[in-house]
C-alpha cells in the first residue's frame, strides 16, 4: 500500500498544494500539511493539540524550517508563502513524497539523497519528526528552526510584545513557555545539538486556502533560535516537540509508534487495498476526548465531536472496521448524554453546556445500535447499557415532552419552527435559514418509524414486553406515511410537509425510506424513489443535495463564508449518502449483480483516484454538484470515510 509523489507532481504548485496529509494522535491532536510541507490553512500544523484548559484545538508548534550546509552551499529545505512570492523554495529539491501510515518526503540535492518523516506518537500530545541522510560524499551540517502560533486553530497570530521567548534548559530537553496560561512545550533530539537562540519573528505568511475562503491569511510565526548539528551519511535525528516532559528516547519512541502502526495495518492484510487504507486511517476520526470518554471528530480540521456525524460514522469506522468494542463503548459514552429525549448535536470541549439543537441524532441512535447487534448480535449488552436510552427517547417523544418535537395524531414526527434548522440541513446564510424544512420532514420521519420497529425487534429478542403505545405509533405511521408524503405527479416523497402543504423539491432525503431496515413503502414506491434519484441528484461523488431542475440550485460551492453556506444543501454533492443510496438500490434490484456494477462503476472514483486529490486516504465532506465536480470542505470527514467502508463491505457481500 501507498501512495507515492513524483518530482514533477511536487513542481506542479496547483495541484501539490491541494494535496494534504493528517497524522492524528487519538486525542483530537494532529500533524497536518500540504506534501510539500507549505501551509495553506491556518488548520495546518506540526503539533496541533486538543487542550483541556483552555478547551478546544490550538495550533502551537506551525513548523520546522529546515535547512542543510554543504561545504559553503546552504539549501533551505521548507517552502512558504508570503505576499507575491514563494520564499523559500524548497520544494524544488524534493525527489518524492510517500504517504502511507504517515508521509515521507525524499530530498536530493546534488549527491545528497535525505528524507524527513513525521509522526504523531499516539495518546500523546507530540510530534516527532526524522531526518535521515541516505547518501553524501562526507557530512552534511542540519539547521533546523521551530516557528511556534501558539492559538486557536481558528485565529492567527501576530507580532507582540506578551510572548515570552526565552528556552530554558531541563533534564535533557528544552522548554518555552510563550503565554500565561498556555501549556510549555518542551523540545529536545535523539542526539546532541547546538541551540543557538536568536528570537525572531517571521511575518506575513500567507494561507491561500484562508485567501480563497474569504478569511484572514496572513500570519506571524515567533522562532526561539536554531537548533545545528552535523549528519554523516547513514545516520538520523529526531526531533520531538511535546506538551510533556520526555520520559524515553525520541528514537525510542519513534519505534514504538512504528511498530504500533505496523500492527494496527497488518489487521487488515488480505482486503482489498483502498479499503485496507480507509479502514486503517478511518482511526484518525476515533478520540478519547477530554472528558475521558471514546468518541469521533467529525472532520479535519475544524469539526469537533458532533452528535448526528459521530452516529452515521460510527457503524462504518468500528462496526464493520473490525473495531465493534470501540463502537459500543462510544454508544455508551452518548447514551449518558440523553436528556429530555435528545442527544447532543455538538458535545462540549470542556466544562460547557453541549447544543441539544437537533432531533435525528437521537435517531441515528438507533440506526447505529441496529448496526451493532446485526454484526455481534449483543443484544445483552444493548439491553444493560443501552436499553434506558432508547425507551427514554422513544416515551419523551410520544408524550409530547422533547423541545420542539411533537407526534401527530397520524403518527408522524413534525418538529421545529420557521427559524430554526433541527434537521442535518442545516445551514444558514445572513442570519436566515436556507433550506428551512420545519414541520415534517421526510428522512426524520423514515428514521422515527425505523427506530419504533428496531425498538419492537429489540423488546421481541431480550424477551421483554412489548409496549403497546410504540406499537400503536408503529401502525399510525403505516397508515399514514405514504398518504402524507407521496407526490404522485413525480413519482418520489416530498421532501417536508408543513402547513403550506408538501414541498416536492427533489432532495436526497427521502433515500432513507428505502434504504433503511423497516420502510414501509412498497416496492413500486421504491423503485420511484430510485429512478428520481438517479435521474437527477447521483453524481460520480455522491449525491447532490437538490436536483437541477430546480430554480434554487447552486451549482458551485465557493465564495465567502454566507456564499458557501447558500450552497451547501442547494446542490453540493454528499458522498456520505452513498451509503444509503447503495443499500436502497441492492435493496430493491431485481439483478443484483448489474446493480452491483452499476454502482461501483458510477461510485468508484471515490475510493481510488480520489485517495490522493484531497486529503491523503481520506474522502472530503462534500463536492461541487457540477463537473468537475471539485472537492471541498474538510479534507476529510468522518461519514464519508465512513459510509463508503460501508458500501464497500455491502457490495462485496452482494
Amino acid at each position: 500500500m501507498g501512495i507515492r509523489f513524483t518530482r514533477d507532481q511536487c513542481l506542479n504548485l496547483e495541484n501539490s498544494l491541494r494535496q494534504e496529509w493528517i497524522d492524528t494522535n487519538g486525542l483530537g491532536g494532529y500533524a497536518s500539511s500540504t506534501i510539500l510541507d507549505c501551509h495553506t490553512r491556518k488548520y495546518h500544523g506540526l503539533l496541533v493539540a486538543n487542550l483541556k484548559k483552555p478547551a478546544g484545538r490550538f495550533a502551537l508548534l506551525s513548523k520546522l524550517e529546515l535547512s542543510i550546509r554543504a561545504g559553503e552551499s546552504e539549501f533551505r529545505l521548507s517552502t512558504n508563502k508570503y505576499p507575491g512570492v514563494f520564499e523559500p523554495t524548497g520544494h524544488k529539491y524534493i525527489e518524492s513524497v510517500e504517504y502511507d501510515t504517515f508521509p515521507v518526503v525524499n530530498y536530493v540535492i546534488g549527491d545528497i539523497r535525505l528524507s524527513k518523516s513525521t509522526m504523531m506518537v499516539h495518546g500523546e500530545d507530540t510530534v516527532l519528526v526524522r531526518l535521515e541522510l541516505h547518501d553524501a560524499k562526507k557530512p552534511i551540517v542540519v539547521r533546523a528552526l521551530p516557528l511556534l502560533s501558539y492559538r486557536d486553530v481558528h485565529g492567527l497570530t501576530r507580532q507582540n510584545m506578551y510572548l515570552r521567548g526565552r528556552m530554558s534548559n531541563g533534564d535533557n530537553c528544552q522548554k518555552i513557555d510563550p503565554y500565561e496560561l498556555m501549556p510549555p512545550l518542551y523540545f529536545d533530539w535523539s542526539e546532541q545539538v547546538d541551540f543557538n537562540p536568536g528570537p525572531h519573528w517571521y511575518n506575513n505568511i500567507e494561507y491561500l486556502k484562508e485567501l480563497k475562503r474569504g478569511y484572514d491569511y496572513q500570519e506571524d510565526l515567533f522562532c526561539p533560535g536554531t537548533y545545528e548539528t552535523s549528519l554523516a551519511p547513514g545516520e538520523y535525528l529526531i526531533f520531538r516537540a511535546s506538551l510533556e516532559k520526555p520520559s524515553s528516547s525520541s528514537a525510542k519512541i519513534w519505534k514504538q509508534e512504528l511498530a504500533r502502526r505496523t500492527k494496527k495495518s497488518r489487521i487488515f492484510a488480505g482486503q482489498p487495498e483502498n479499503i485496507a487504507a480507509l479502514k486503517d486511517h478511518g482511526e484518525k476520526f476515533l478520540i478519547t476526548n477530554n472528558k475521558g470518554t471514546p468518541g469521533i471528530v467529525a472532520g479535519y480540521h475544524w469539526f469537533g465531536e458532533w452528535g448526528r456525524d459521530t452516529m452515521i460514522a460510527l457503524p462504518g469506522l468500528t462496526f464493520h472496521s473490525g473495531r465493534n468494542a470501540t463502537g459500543f463503548n462510544i454508544l455508551k459514552a452518548w447514551a449518558a448524554e440523553e436528556k429530555h429525549g435528545l442527544l447532543p448535536n455538538i458535545l462540549s470541549d470542556g466544562d460547557g453546556e453541549s447544543a441539544y439543537n437537533s432531533i435525528d441524532t437521537s435517531l441515528w441512535f438507533f440506526r447505529a445500535i441496529q448496526e451493532y447487534t446485526a454484526i455481534t448480535t449483543d443484544w445483552d449488552g444493548v439491553k444493560k447499557h443501552l436499553g434506558n436510552a432508547m425507551d427514554s427517547i422513544l416515551n419523551t417523544w410520544i408524550k409530547g415532552n422533547a423541545p420542539l418535537v411533537r407526534i401527530t395524531a397520524d403518527g408522524l414526527v413534525w418538529a421545529g419552527t420557521p427559524g430554526t434548522q433541527l434537521t442535518w440541513m442545516d445551514a444558514n446564510s445572513q442570519g436566515k435559514p436556507v433550506t428551512p424544512r420545519y414541520g415534517m420532514a421526510v428522512e426524520i420521519n423514515a428514521l422515527w418509524y425505523n427506530a419504533l420497529c428496531y425498538y419492537l425487534e429489540f423488546c421481541r429478542m431480550t424477551k421483554l414486553k412489548k409496549p403497546a403505545v410504540i406499537n400503536k405509533y408503529k401502525q399510525l405511521f403505516e397508515k399514514n406515511f405514504a398518504r402524507t408524503f407521496w407526490f404522485s405527479d413525480g413519482d418520489y416523497l416530498a421532501d417536508v410537509v408543513a402547513e403550506n402543504g408538501q414541498d416536492t423539491a427533489v432532495r436526497p432525503n427521502q433515500v432513507l425510506a428505502v434504504s433503511l431496515p423497516y420502510s414501509p413503502l412498497s416496492r413500486a414506491q421504491m423503485q420511484g424513489i430510485i429512478n428520481v434519484i438517479k435521474d437527477q441528484l447521483v453524481t460520480p461523488c455522491g449525491l447532490r443535495t437538490l436536483s437541477p431542475k430546480n430554480s434554487a440550485y447552486i451549482p458551485f460551492y465557493h465564495g465567502n463564508q454566507d456564499q458557501r453556506d447558500a450552497a451547501y444543501h442547494q446542490g453540493t454533492v454528499w458522498p456520505w449518502l452513498v451509503g444509503h443510496f447503495a443499500e436502497a438500490c441492492m435493496r430493491i434490484a431485481v439483478n443484483k449483480v448489474a446493480e452491483k456494477e452499476y454502482l461501483i462503476k458510477t461510485f468508484e472514483s471515490l475510493w481510488s483516484s480520489h485517495l490522493n486529490e484531497a486529503g491523503l486516504y481520506g474522502i472530503s465532506e462534500i463536492f461541487d454538484a457540477n463537473p468537475p465536480y471539485r472537492p471541498k470542505g474538510c479534507v476529510t470527514q468522518a461519514w464519508s470515510v465512513a459510509e463508503i467502508i460501508r458500501t464497500l463491505e455491502m457490495l462485496k457481500g452482494n
